[in-house]
């Protein structure tokens, strides 16, 4: 019975060491589990024009268009008043000609359907996953305003309703449709064509990528007019020459500086 005693003594000791050593082992490969897997991201706006509009007051911009002054009236437009709904961002790649099958995360916390200025729009920000991102998903409504000023009396402001699509689609101020989602990706911005397929719409506004890394944070400001400090000259065309903009049948054109030909681009900085 001793001799028993003494083979199993050494034995259960070397249990004992296995058992100490495994749980040893065990919280040395549970210290993973504090590692951080998410990134901070801050999507932001910005217009280099917002203060020509905090100069003009609210009831110049919502009191009722002043009529225009001709065939055509020159004016410089100074910001947009529309509805941005949602935005996301992904690790794949906006392509022409590529299926729409990337994995996209969602930056807005809820579905935006109200009017707000260019530069009001401001957006939480998101601990999203660690990794290199390549492109953002933003939604529009259908119809949004445009503000000028006329540039003989820059006191005179308009707010001039438009449509996504052409000067000559159907306008109508109580649209509450969505216009066709815009992909931004280092080629441009897309949209969908037909059988879910990316098309490059627009080569100019492009997303040159961004990182998201768990000890930095990542800021994306989407700028109106690629930043420019100059605005472009926007000529209404007074097609039925009632001196009123009528929206769905009057026309634009416009005169840009070499600075300003993009509608919009985005700007990457880290903090």
């Amino acid at each position: 019975m001793k001799s028993i005693k003494l083979v199993l003594f050494p034995l259960l000791l070397t249990i004992t060491a296995m058992v100490i050593l495994s749980m040893g082992c065990n919280k040395e490969d549970g210290s993973n589990d504090n590692v951080k897997t998410t990134g901070t991201i801050e999507f932001k706006t910005f217009n280099p024009l917002a203060t020509v509009n905090k100069s003009i007051s609210a009831l110049e911009l919502f009191s009722p268009n002043p009529p225009l002054t001709g065939p055509t009236t020159t004016t410089e437009t100074t910001s947009f008043l529309f509805c941005v709904g949602d935005v996301w961002v992904s690790q794949g790649e906006v392509k022409d000609g590529e299926p729409n099958n990337m994995d996209w995360v969602r930056l807005t916390s809820f579905t935006n359907t109200e009017d707000k200025l260019f530069e009001d729009y401001t957006f939480e920000v998101q601990e999203i996953p660690i990794g290199s991102y390549k492109s953002v998903k933003i939604t529009f409504r259908n119809v949004f305003y445009r503000y000028a000023k006329l540039v003989s009396d820059p006191s005179i402001a308009y707010e001039l309703l438009e449509t996504m699509g052409s000067y000559s689609s159907p306008c109508d101020v109580n649209d509450t449709s969505w216009a066709k989602t815009n992909y931004f990706g280092p080629d441009g911005n897309h949209i969908l064509g037909d059988n879910n397929l990316f098309v490059l719409d627009r080569p100019g506004e492009k997303l040159g990528g961004f990182n998201i890394d768990s000890d930095k944070k990542a800021i994306i400001t989407w700028r109106l007019g690629a930043g420019a400090t100059t605005p472009c000259t926007t000529l209404l065309i007074d097609k039925n020459n009632n001196l009123e903009w009528d929206c769905g049948i009057d026309d634009m054109d416009f005169i840009c500086p070499p600075e300003n030909i993009l509608m919009w681009d985005f700007l990457v900085e880290y903090e």
